[in-house]
């Protein structure tokens, strides 16, 4: 067997590994994440043998204490920061018990602070249940080097760790995710350059060219924290800065140094009146206590998950003490123990919701503890006294509006107006976090873009740019994390006010690993502007946006009537219907300019009589709510009855003036597809773009008029000819009459796209800006 080393291996020392570890060429954060669980499991079901009574929720946290602990030690033995075996030499639970007792007396931090499993008349776990797993776990026999594990890899590891639960009936433990983690479609760890990137941009501009004496002033937090990767991600760069601080400030002096050393006979020397820097094997580093200092001062964090904060302290730790060892830690440096107190920096607690809830409202006790309220001034008091944070920064949850409780959308209504209809929480924590900075603060998310241009949002983003300021906002790919699609981006506020922001976009299916130095776009803040304050991504796009939003144009929806097709629900397939009302039910597959029809059924629509404009024998335009792989709207022309599912969306010209294959080539245009990606908020299901109702009526069509008569007509004329070669291509049988086909239907396609560059006045220069 071979020990697993950040990745590499390496060979282990003796014995061999047992059932928990699977073995396998896995990620060490996958096959980590696995062995961790399969401890978790066992220890679960190791105390439930012996305790009976504990319910569900005690399970958890006796579990998540004994497995930190666990994981604690063993680091504190590969980093030879302890210089004896522990878990290898227990014998019992007992043993356990006493050791972490002596544990905490050095140590301190929440990992070993007397808990209920500590206490005499805990039953404790099963003996030989327990035993197996310290045995597993244990320095003989763990295929892991804890040594060369980096704490963001833990991190990542804890934090899909910290979405489950331990159950437990009276027959049996299982592990399942929360409630809340599974209706948010679970949890999703950020990888550590998108974090790299944001404190660097935060944290690392507030303390550029400051002396450590004036970083002790700084207060950063997460206010979502976690499993701790951000406030990881702070105290890892606020460390480099010390260390570079101290190293470019003491290394002239290193050769006078080395000689004092050498002739008083030392091993070291502590530099610094306040005893900052140390001199290693000819390295500065920093000294145990500037680095408890700097946790202390520096790192604040709250989460509503009492396990999160408690891993989240764990995490910080083992940061703290990578490169200590037995001499370092011995004595505690400034402090009696080697782990300060975080309980005042780390706090559990509801970020969004104060106890000014319970205004005018009752609530059970449970009801109450689930919401867990907590007030700022109550657990930072001279943070906010002093006007608040110098920066948040994180990834806050994505949970949707719709799952919380009728006391919590009351509370979030009354606290934050600017939210209408659908949202979710990612929103609110920016709103809330914002209220937290000082007067000079960041703030620096990576979050959901749904914000930027959706309807909803229209108010949140006249209080960001009215009240607030926003520094950068990159619109990332939208497979950032693993095994989740959604559309994010970073985004950097600040407290106050800002004339321009910085903008850029990665294509969709963009690989990256790193974000580099990117060549922005620099936004005007003052084109964020009524009615809508969407955001601006392009200074020429906005010129042909604001070209285009002239009187002589209508919106789509003035002139039309549309609808979402039907969903499932609302049909029976196996009921085959007659009457006045009952039209035929069609899965249709629509691509610009065709349409293939394959009637399934009938369907009924006697209780939707309103609906019938829609599906009657009459002209419209369906297009479908997928955009293609082409980044392209596709639209059809049809005059048949039939229902259509919610995949297709039917329009209904209103206005007797234009004619609707004139709006079909509009719809089709390159223009429009251009138009719709560059002026709306793209829904994306899964890896698809998706368009909607309202955010396609807002599309600009070109009213009729002496001078727009005779291009009208033309386009008309080209959009019958385009659909009757496109029904003869669906039709033709020889490669020769395909290809000749296929190349009419091109070049009226360009024919189309040129003449409504034309219509819309579009120059040269602007022309390329829509062909890309």
């Amino acid at each position: 067997p071979a020990k697993i080393c950040g990745g590499f291996t390496k060979a282990q020392r003796q014995s061999s590994t047992k059932a928990l570890f699977k073995g396998g060429y896995q990620a060490i954060d996958d096959s980590f994440l696995e062995y961790i669980d399969g401890i978790r499991e066992n220890i679960a079901k190791a105390f439930k043998k012996h305790n009976e009574d504990l319910n569900s929720e005690q399970l958890t946290e006796a579990t998540q204490r004994t497995v930190d602990r666990l994981v604690f030690i063993r680091f504190l033995e590969d980093k030879f920061i302890e210089a004896d075996e522990h878990v290898s030499e227990w014998k019992s639970w007992k043993d356990f018990i006493t050791d972490c007792r002596k544990l905490d007396a050095k140590y301190n931090g929440v990992v070993f602070k007397k808990h209920f499993i500590d206490e005499p008349h805990f039953l404790g776990a099963d003996e030989k249940l327990f035993l197996d797993i310290c045995s597993d776990i244990s320095n003989l026999n763990s295929p892991y080097d804890f040594n060369y594990i980096p704490i963001h890899i833990l991190g990542s590891i804890y934090e899909r760790f910290l979405g489950k639960i331990v159950r437990a009936t009276d027959k049996r433990v299982f592990i399942e995710e929360k409630p809340e983690v599974r209706k948010a479609g679970g949890v999703y760890y950020t990888p550590k350059y998108i974090v790299d990137y944001i404190v660097k941009n935060t944290v690392g501009k507030l303390i550029d060219g400051l002396t450590p004496k004036q970083i002790t002033e700084k207060r950063f937090a997460d206010i979502a924290c976690g499993s701790g990767s951000f406030l990881i991600g702070v105290y890892d760069y606020l460390l480099d800065y010390h260390k570079k601080y101290y190293t470019e400030k003491l290394s002239p002096r290193i050769e006078s140094i080395l000689q004092e050393i050498k002739s008083k006979n030392k091993k070291g020397a502590i530099l610094e009146d306040d005893g900052n820097a140390e001199l290693r094997d000819g390295q500065w580093v920093l000294t145990l206590k500037l680095k408890q200092q700097i946790l202390l001062n520096n790192i604040y964090g709250v989460d509503i998950d009492a396990q999160a904060v408690e891993v989240t302290q764990l995490s910080l730790f083992l940061k703290m003490l990578e490169e200590e060892s037995v001499s370092t830690t011995s004595g505690g440096g400034l402090f009696s123990k080697v782990l300060p107190d975080l309980s005042k920096n780390i706090v559990c607690g509801n970020s969004l919701i104060g106890f000014d809830i319970m205004n005018g409202q009752l609530f059970e006790d449970d009801e109450l503890k689930k919401l867990n309220p907590m007030d700022y001034e109550t657990a930072f008091p001279a943070i906010m006294r002093n006007g608040g944070f110098d920066a948040v920064v994180g990834n806050p949850p994505y949970i949707p509006i719709e799952i919380f409780s009728d006391a919590e959308k009351r509370y979030y209504q009354s606290k934050f107006p600017e939210f209408k209809r659908k949202y979710d929480s990612s929103v609110i924590f920016i709103s809330k976090a914002l209220s937290t900075l000082n007067k000079n603060g960041l703030l620096a998310y990576i979050s959901s873009q749904t914000w930027e241009t959706g309807e909803n949002y229209s108010e949140f983003r006249k209080k960001i740019f009215s009240n607030y300021g926003c520094v950068e906002i990159i619109n990332l790919p939208f497979n950032i994390f693993k095994d989740a699609y959604v559309d994010t981006g970073v985004f950097i506020f600040s407290k106050t006010h800002k004339p321009n922001y910085n903008f850029y976009s990665y294509a969709k299916k963009e690989k990256i690993e790193i974000i580099p130095e990117l060549p922005f776009e620099v936004i005007e803040t003052t084109l964020i502007k009524e009615p809508d304050y969407k955001l601006i991504f392009n200074n020429s796009v906005n010129q042909i946006l604001q070209k285009l939003s002239s009187d002589e144009f209508f919106n789509l929806g003035e002139i039309t009537i549309s609808t979402q097709g039907l969903s499932g629900s609302r049909f029976n397939k196996t009921t085959i219907v007659s009457g006045e009302w009952a039209l035929p039910f069609y899965n249709a597959t629509v691509k610009r300019y065709s349409i293939e029809l394959d009637e399934g059924y009938k369907t009924s629509l006697k209780e939707m009589q309103s609906l019938y404009q829609f599906y009657k024998k009459a002209e419209k335009i369906l297009i479908r709510r997928i955009i293609n792989r082409q980044d392209r709207l596709d639209a059809v022309y049809l005059n048949e009855e039939g229902v259509f599912k919610k995949d297709l969306n039917p329009f209904i010209l209103k206005e007797s003036s234009i004619n609707t294959k004139y709006l079909l080539a509009l719809i089709n245009s390159k223009l429009f597809s251009w138009l719709y990606l560059n002026s709306s908020s793209i829904v994306t299901k899964d890896d698809f773009r998706q368009t909607t109702l309202a955010e396609l009526r807002k599309l600009p069509i070109r009213k009729i008029s002496v001078s727009t008569k005779q291009p009208h007509d033309q386009l008309v004329t080209l959009v019958t000819q385009i659909l009757e070669s496109k029904k003869q291509l669906a039709a033709a049988v020889t490669d020769s009459d395909k290809n000749y086909l296929q190349n009419k239907c091109s070049s009226i396609d360009r024919q189309i796209d040129k003449l409504v560059y034309e219509l819309y006045e579009l120059t040269e220069e602007e022309i390329k800006i829509v062909e890309g």
